[in-house]
């Protein structure tokens, strides 16, 4: 049985569209971040669904950070979140992919060898139409309060990342 490689962070978004690439841009920061460690891989990814699923093969940690845009948000909120969490939430997938929830189901009925422990940080975006690298004031205000509550949670968790 081959065996899982610790924990793999995830920074999702489209990185020409504002606030929609905090993932991406928190991904970043934490690369800078961190010593390079064999038991920890960063990676940026634009898509979710079925594409992260792969990604998560062979982890058995991961940490998944993403733009999100809830009803009365207020942009640069973040929140801490689960797969569990987003079985309860509509809009998840897109006409084009699977959702999260259903990517993983997928996975595990297919035998893939996924994360036991996956956790979200989703940002709240406040603008997620434009063209533009640069994040919106409130969403960049967010991103060191994200790379520093991911440190933690690494640094709290045993055999993981320092």
């Amino acid at each position: 049985m081959k065996s899982l490689m610790a924990t793999i962070i995830i920074g999702i978004g489209n990185p020409v569209l504002t606030d929609d690439s905090v993932g991406i841009k928190v991904a970043r920061a934490l690369a800078q971040r961190l010593p390079a460690q064999k038991d920890t891989v960063i990676r940026e990814l634009s898509a979710g669904g079925l594409r992260l699923m792969e990604a998560l093969e062979g982890f058995e940690h991961a940490i998944i950070i993403d733009a999100i845009v809830t009803e009365g948000g207020e942009a640069g909120s973040v929140y801490r979140l689960t797969p569990s969490d987003l079985a309860k939430t509509r809009n998840t997938c897109s006409a084009h992919d699977a959702s999260l929830v259903d990517a993983l189901e997928l996975g595990k009925s297919l035998g893939l060898m996924l994360p036991h422990e996956i956790g979200i940080w989703a940002i709240e975006a406040g603008d997620v139409r434009t063209f533009s690298e640069e994040l919106t004031g409130p969403v960049q205000a967010a991103v060191p309060r994200v790379v520093e509550a991911v440190i933690r949670r690494l640094n709290e968790s045993a055999g993981l990342a320092a």
